[in-house]
């Protein structure tokens, strides 16, 4: 019985990923949109690990293909409904704390495509 559970835990494995990274791709891009474009042709939202870092980079996307700025102000209307254990409002404006320069996150986003 022993076995059987480790085959089981082994199914279960968490994926690699860097949060951390993420959370600089996110916030770089929250603080300026223009680097978005470059962003893009590396990685999509289907690349996060985070399931909330998909729908802000699905939201911010969004926004941005119509022309409009993406930042914790315009992307509030997205998330005032999420039933959530994070304030997502509140989040947003946290994580541009971790945006970095343009190259760094450019890096990051590789590294989260090579997760």
């Amino acid at each position: 019985m022993e076995n059987n559970l480790s085959i089981v835990k082994d199914k279960f494995k968490e994926l690699p990923n860097n949060i951390e990274a993420e959370q600089s791709v996110i916030g770089s891009i929250l603080v300026t949109n223009e680097i978005f474009d470059e962003i893009s042709t590396i990685i999509s939202s289907t690349n996060f690990y985070d399931p909330m870092h998909q729908k802000i980079y699905n939201a911010m996307e969004s926004l941005i293909y119509k022309g409009m700025l993406a930042n914790p102000i315009t992307l509030k209307n997205y998330f005032e409904d999420e039933k959530d254990d994070l304030d997502v409002p509140e989040y947003l404006v946290k994580i541009t704390k971790f945006s970095t320069s343009v190259r760094q996150a450019i890096e990051y986003s590789k590294i989260i495509y090579d997760m």
